[in-house]
């Protein structure tokens, strides 16, 4: 059967690469900088990313999967800089993802789902959380279109579902001839 939409590994490491850029340019008087992602310094925002990549790989492998550490989000980043935490976990990710059927149904806190579905909410949660910290730090804030546009698609299904459970603000509108990009950044309670 032949697969239906975007490639995972390939949506995953785009959006990979595309965060690791907007990290690697954060500098150190920037993290206690604010963001758009209300009540999130750079610093915090940094440290739920490295949280969901290390919760989607425990979801992915069937781990026990910590839901909770994705908002606790208040402490240092890791000694080794979060460049080299990023690398780790999405190396470790990546291999996970290359090593599963994604077609394999997998536990999820939002229910049970193929892995393949599943792992597009991280992808997600990776390129709006790029767009945080280049907006924050007064990087370019184009995103990549092709993963603008998954995004939007996953918003589009798990907003009202994520409002709810306080994961996003309400939704900004923005006109239906706007670009993917500000389109899923609305649906995320962000002002594109």
């Amino acid at each position: 059967m032949a697969q239906q939409g975007p490639n995972p590994i390939e949506a995953y490491q785009g959006a990979v690469k595309q965060i690791n850029s907007a990290m690697a340019a954060v500098t150190a008087n920037q993290l206690n900088s604010s963001t758009p992602c209300a009540e999130w310094t750079v610093q915090s925002v940094i440290n739920h990313a490295l949280a969901v990549q290390s919760f989607a790989n425990a979801v992915l492998t069937g781990s026990e999967a910590d839901y909770s550490a994705m908002s606790d989000v208040s402490h240092p980043l890791p000694t080794e800089g979060a460049e080299a935490a990023l690398k780790a976990i999405t190396d470790t990710t990546l291999a996970t993802l290359k090593s599963i059927d994604m077609a394999a149904v997998v536990e999820t806190p939002f229910g049970a789902m193929p892995g393949g579905q599943f792992i597009m909410v991280p992808i997600t949660d990776m390129i709006i959380h790029t767009w945080d910290l280049t907006k924050a730090t007064g990087q370019s804030t184009t995103l990549d279109s092709g993963l603008s546009e998954l995004g939007f698609n996953v918003m589009v299904n798990v907003a009202e579902g994520g409002r709810k459970m306080g994961a996003f603000g309400d939704e900004v509108s923005v006109p239906e001839t706007a670009s993917f990009q500000d389109r899923m950044l609305g649906l995320s309670g962000r002002k594109p």
